[in-house]
């Protein structure tokens, strides 16, 4: 369930508003000034939990939405866009838009924040 829920998400995220997410804890938000730590290339050493999930059109609208869910990191930035795209420029809103698809997480320990 968990599996279909992540491709789901990945299809409607590359479609309509520039961020779309979907929340799985609720939490207060974080403060505009605090820094939301991305993980692209590996997992955090701390142990966490899942906020929720992100897709955007730019890393900067992930992390203010991920500060919005209250979340300490985002996880798996991955920006993708089509192989195939050729030298027009690339068009938000249609396939060949990047698209940075990511999980929120929230630390169990507040100190693995710094």
């Amino acid at each position: 369930m968990k599996r279909a829920c992540l491709i789901l998400f990945a299809l409607t995220a590359a479609c309509g508003p520039k961020v779309k997410s979907h929340a799985t804890l609720k939490l207060d938000p974080l403060p505009a000034g605090v820094d939301v730590a991305v993980f692209a290339d590996s997992l955090p050493v701390c142990q966490y939990e899942q906020v929720g999930l992100i897709g955007s059109e730019d890393l900067e609208s992930t992390l203010n939405r991920a500060r919005e869910m209250g979340a300490d990191g985002v996880i798996g930035t991955i920006l993708a866009a089509n192989p195939g795209a050729g030298p027009d420029p690339v068009q938000c809103g249609t396939p060949r838009c990047p698209q940075f698809n990511t999980v929120a997480i929230r630390f169990a320990n507040p100190d693995c924040r710094h």
